[in-house]
């Protein structure tokens, strides 16, 4: 359809009055496109890929309420793994990956051994595999949002750690000969878990009851590092899953459960310095959870409350000063335990439950992670501006300061070995920097 010589004339005008005003204001588009950019950057995820940091927040309930701040969020994790005796010099057949926003443990079944097959291997490429496939769509999730704004991705989806793990596990079938149990915790945000658990590994979640009110003639400035630690107690604990006592659901391609079977999947509202801890059932056979918290107070703080606060994850007036040694801890419990003949041990008692004789430790390998989410606010200019100059705790000696697996190759030492609280604080520095610039203890 042709357009009338009068309508031609009004669009020419048209178009010469918006030149015109152009040309008078030269900023108006870019600032226009300026203030789209800002709203987008608001709600869009970046990765940080050198510390795996959510760099944006997927929905406003974490939002500040200034656009140039966000929150980011993570694990601050560590895990010991003790291989049993006679299978050390193989690595043993538990196996533990970990980014600062997933937990892997798998614990490969011994009783492939006996048919000449190491379930070390499949057990290794198996967590290995779940965290390549996380970071994967992880990535991709985080491109797709930039470009579509989109916060709706498949790592928020219900029967994500399913799909990741069921891939995952063929993929490692397909290699190596195997079966294993397997426990993911996933971080979905700053107060929030998504976990999958297959078998006796597992996990639990720690807290500490509300310290006691002061009465309000107490002293502001009283020393808070005099106060007793309060207690922790057990908010959740994993319940193993077994086809019958000692036979544990279990993975490994064909010769294993179908992963959406088996999965016991869940989610889990966290509160500000709630501990994590995921293990093989090396640790569960011979330490009930509420065991763990010696070590877990062997190596908290109580600190003052800081305005603002330090970058370290703290619950009223406690931190843990270093997450290695809180595992390295629970693992040479466990260790002892396995081996002591005369123990009444949860699996001994598991035993007499279902008419089972079995007496003492069950000795095995022990895999040990400690986690605990941090949160922390981030401005935009820090690009230009540089690092937060909030100061981050560092021990000078840590056992495996420089590792966020460590794997016992040697004798075990024993729990009394470990450096006290007060040695491990003499040896403490401050230095200057965000916490995410500094390796977690």
């Amino acid at each position: 359809m042709g357009c009338s010589s009068s309508s031609s004339f009004s669009w020419r005008r048209l178009l010469f009055v918006w030149g015109l005003f152009r040309f008078i204001n030269p900023t108006l588009l870019w600032t226009v496109h300026a203030s789209a950019t800002v709203a987008s950057e608001a709600t869009v995820k970046e990765e940080n890929t050198a510390n795996d940091v959510v760099t944006s927040v997927p929905s406003s309930s974490y939002s500040s309420s200034s656009s140039s701040s966000y929150s980011t969020y993570r694990f601050l994790h560590k895990t010991v793994i003790i291989p049993h005796d006679a299978k050390k010099f193989r690595g043993g057949e538990d196996a533990a990956a970990t980014t600062d926003q997933l937990l892997v443990v798998a614990d490969g079944v011994g009783g492939w051994a006996n048919r000449g097959v190491n379930p070390g291997l499949y057990s290794r490429l198996l967590t290995n595999t779940i965290v390549e496939l996380f970071e994967q769509e992880n990535r991709d999730s985080n491109n797709k949002n930039k470009k579509k704004n989109d916060n709706d991705t498949p790592l928020q989806k219900d029967d994500f750690l399913v799909n990741i793990v069921d891939k995952a596990n063929h993929h490692a079938a397909e290699q190596h000969l195997g079966s294993a149990t397997c426990t993911v915790v996933q971080l979905v945000g700053p107060n929030q878990l998504k976990t999958l658990n297959i078998g006796d590994s597992g996990y639990s979640i720690h807290r500490r009851k509300p310290p006691p009110q002061k009465n309000g003639g107490d002293e502001e400035d009283e020393d808070d590092s005099a106060s007793p630690l309060p207690p922790l107690e057990v908010v959740f604990a994993s319940i193993p899953g077994q086809k019958q006592f000692n036979f544990p659901h279990q993975i490994g391609g064909k010769y294993g459960d179908i992963v959406s079977d088996v999965a016991d999947q869940k989610t889990h509202a966290l509160q500000p310095g709630d501990v994590l801890i995921v293990y093989s059932d090396g640790v569960s056979d011979n330490l009930y959870p509420q065991d763990y918290h010696d070590c877990i107070d062997r190596y908290s703080h109580p600190v003052r409350n800081e305005s603002p606060p330090s970058n370290k994850q703290q619950n009223g007036m406690f931190e843990i000063v270093s997450y290695s040694l809180v595992a390295d801890c629970i693992a040479r419990q466990a260790y002892v335990l396995g081996k002591d003949k005369s123990f009444d041990s949860p699996f001994a008692q598991g035993a007499r439950n279902v008419g089972k004789r079995y007496i003492g430790g069950k000795h095995d390998d022990i895999t040990v992670t400690v986690a605990q989410v941090v949160v922390e606010q981030q401005q935009e200019e820090e690009e230009t501006a540089g690092p937060s100059s909030a100061p981050t705790t560092v021990l000078a000696e840590d056992p495996h300061y420089t590792e966020s697996i460590y794997i016992y190759t040697g004798p075990i030492p024993s729990k009394e070995d470990l450096p006290t609280l007060e040695q491990v604080l003499a040896k403490t520095v401050e230095v200057g920097g965000s916490f995410g610039n500094n390796d977690e203890l």
